[in-house]
C-alpha cells in the first residue's frame, strides 16, 4: 500500500479517538473501504480531471483519489466541520495539492466549475444525487458511485445507468447531460 494511504489511515485513526468521524466498530472495515477507493481511483485514471466528492465524510474516497491520482483535481465537500477540519489536516500533513476543501451545504455550494465525475460514497441514493446535480447546474459530467451488490440488484431495472464491477467492488456510472 502506498506510504501515503498508510500516512492517512494512521491520521484518521488518530483524530478518531479525539472526535468521531469514522466509527471504531467499522475498523475491520476500513481496509475494505480504503481498496474500493484505490479501486475507483483506477477507474477514473491519473489524468487532468476534475473530481467532486458529494459528502465526503472522514475523505473516502476523496482524500485516496488525490493521493493516488496527483492529476485529478479533487472537491471534497462536506458539511459538518468536525469532519473538514480533519480533511483539512489531512492535506496538510500529506501535502495535497490537488485537493480543495469545502465546508457547505452540498445544496447551498456554487461549484467554481463543471466537473467531470462526481462521487459520493455512502452519501445518498441516485435520486437525491441527481436532484443535487440540477439544482448546481451540473451537466455533461459522469456519476461514478460506490455500492453494494444489493444496491446493485435494487438499481437493475433502471436502464439509464450502467456498472462497472472491478476487483469485486461495484460502481453505479451514469451519465448526466
Amino acid at each position: 500500500m502506498n506510504s501515503k494511504l498508510k500516512n492517512y489511515i494512521t491520521l484518521l485513526k488518530a483524530y478518531n479517538e479525539q472526535t468521531n468521524i469514522y466509527s471504531k466498530k467499522a475498523y475491520n472495515l476500513l481496509d475494505f473501504h480504503i481498496n474500493d477507493c484505490i479501486t475507483l481511483a483506477t477507474i477514473i485514471t491519473n489524468q487532468p480531471l476534475t473530481i467532486f466528492d458529494f459528502g465526503s465524510g472522514s475523505g473516502l474516497p476523496a482524500i485516496p483519489l488525490a493521493i493516488l491520482n496527483d492529476k485529478n483535481v479533487v472537491y471534497a465537500i462536506e458539511s459538518k466541520s468536525r469532519k473538514t477540519e480533519f480533511l483539512v489536516q489531512a492535506k496538510q500533513k500529506l501535502n495535497l495539492k490537488n485537493i480543495t476543501i469545502i465546508t457547505k451545504n452540498i445544496f447551498e455550494w456554487n461549484p467554481p466549475k463543471n466537473p467531470n465525475i462526481i462521487t459520493a460514497k455512502a452519501f445518498a441514493n441516485l435520486s437525491k444525487i441527481e436532484t443535487i446535480t440540477k439544482k448546481l447546474n451540473i451537466t455533461h459530467c459522469k456519476l461514478l458511485i460506490p455500492i453494494s451488490k444489493k444496491q446493485k440488484d435494487s438499481y437493475q431495472t433502471n436502464k439509464t445507468i450502467s456498472f462497472i464491477e472491478k476487483n469485486n467492488y461495484i460502481y453505479l456510472t451514469k451519465n448526466i447531460t
